[in-house]
């Protein structure tokens, strides 16, 4: 019965892996590449004359208003600590505990390994 629901598990995320692959081809693309004419040192130097006429879907939007809303230069930084930041905290913080979890198994294991060394001697 264990083996069963083990395949039928790992079959129904199969399928459900390939009916997201499928539908997500299906979809529409929100920026294509094509007409990307962002200069990188023009953004740095001043973001806020910047024209970003060209840019489409989430990145005119991050363009645009990242430097009135979160008063950083580097798009990529005010994403993931201004806009993500509760996001972000939240996986620092179960990170934190998974290797605190597996710290502490791993030494209760070991204090338990060397108790038996020396009730064995």
């Amino acid at each position: 019965m264990k083996k069963f629901l083990t395949w039928f598990s790992l079959g129904v995320l199969l399928v459900s892996g390939i009916y997201a692959c499928v539908a997500m081809a299906a979809m529409p693309r929100s920026y294509d590449g094509r007409n990307a004419t962002v200069s990188v040192y023009e953004l740095k130097e001043d973001p806020s004359s910047y024209d970003d006429s060209t840019a489409d879907g989430a990145a005119a939007a991050i363009i645009q208003q990242n430097l009135e809303k979160t008063h950083a230069v580097n798009n990529v930084t005010s994403v993931v600590f201004d806009f993500r930041g509760y996001d972000t905290m939240g996986e620092a913080f179960i990170l934190i505990t998974a290797v605190a979890g597996s710290m502490v198994i791993l030494f209760s294991r070991k204090n338990e390994k060397k108790k038996e060394d020396e009730n064995e001697r």
